[in-house]
């Protein structure tokens, strides 16, 4: 469809200009596709950027800032996700005239008792449960109180951050939930990184994670389509028809869903993994006796 052939509408949801927090943002649909999706780009539809773009505009965020909002896309089967970072998400509650302030931490188990705790440290003897948080504003002149509490066992898919830090990812959920409960309209739409995460809506590895072990992006970047190509290809000659079923469970193993955001040293550890299968494999009962050369015989007298 050539541009004349749109219709005004159209025109104005391609391109979108606007200022926020005395910053001016303009975006179009090359320009996001290039430099805001992450993970696979190629794969989201104009639907979903024109989408991302207005509600960026008509929610006041900038995604020209690292980490404030970003489209996520992974599947072609799986619809784009918009996220919004951590600290974006608490500013916006912050920021609105009506918030007076927020109590939140942690629920635990200690003994028979159940008890709900400021912070997120877990004390030996405890036994973490969930996380809440209450948010208390104004609205029509009047004091009120937001609550949630949300339970681990519902969230917690045991993988990156949920398994190193439990008890800081369930109290952010709480929170999350909570002061979009208390302002609605400010968060129609919009969800955070951990909410997500969680929920399964997108990769574990997809927001910007702890990369204690893998190092940053500059030292240990995403690996590239021939690694992942030399990938499937080792593990196909390897593992012959399990060759995708094994590398899905390694990567899984590995707190991934997707090959496209393995990093360098995740690259090599999937590489060996592969190896040291095909090696069991091939000699189940232990590994393969050495060869001996056979003895030389005896020459004739």
């Amino acid at each position: 469809m050539s541009n004349n052939s749109l219709s005004k509408a159209e025109k104005n949801a391609l391109v979108v200009s606007y200022d926020v927090l005395g910053s001016h943002v303009e975006l179009d649909l090359p320009f996001v596709k290039r430099y805001l999706v992450r993970g696979r780009a190629d794969l989201t539809s104009d639907q979903e950027l024109v989408f991302f773009m207005n509600t960026c505009k008509m929610q006041g965020l900038n995604p020209l800032v690292n980490g404030e909002v970003y489209l996520i896309k992974y599947s072609k089967d799986d619809p784009a996700q918009m996220v919004v970072g951590k600290d974006a998400y608490l500013r916006r509650a912050f920021s609105n005239p009506d918030y007076l302030f927020k109590n939140d931490g942690i629920t635990v188990k200690r003994g028979n008792d159940i008890i709900q705790k400021e912070g997120c440290c877990i004390y030996p003897g405890e036994t973490l449960i969930g996380g809440w948080c209450r948010v208390t504003f104004v609205r029509q002149g009047k004091e009120r109180t937001a609550f949630k509490e949300v339970a681990l066992a519902e969230y917690n898919k045991g993988m990156a951050n949920w398994k190193s830090k439990p008890a800081t990812m369930i109290n952010k959920v709480a929170v999350s939930q909570c002061v979009r409960d208390a302002f609605p309209k400010d968060y129609e739409g919009l969800y955070s990184e951990e909410e997500m995460v969680a929920s399964g809506a997108i990769p574990v590895n997809a927001v910007d994670a702890d990369y204690t072990e893998a190092g940053d992006d500059d030292t240990n970047p995403v690996i590239t389509n021939d690694q992942r190509q030399e990938m499937f290809s080792t593990a196909k000659n390897l593992l012959g028809p399990t060759a995708n079923e094994v590398i899905k469970k390694i990567i899984g193993e590995m707190g991934f869903t997707s090959t496209t955001t393995l990093r360098q040293s995740d690259f090599e550890k999937v590489m060996e993994q592969l190896q040291t299968i095909a090696r069991d494999s091939a000699h189940p009962d232990g590994p393969e006796p050495a060869e001996h050369p056979e003895p030389a015989e005896e020459p004739k007298q």
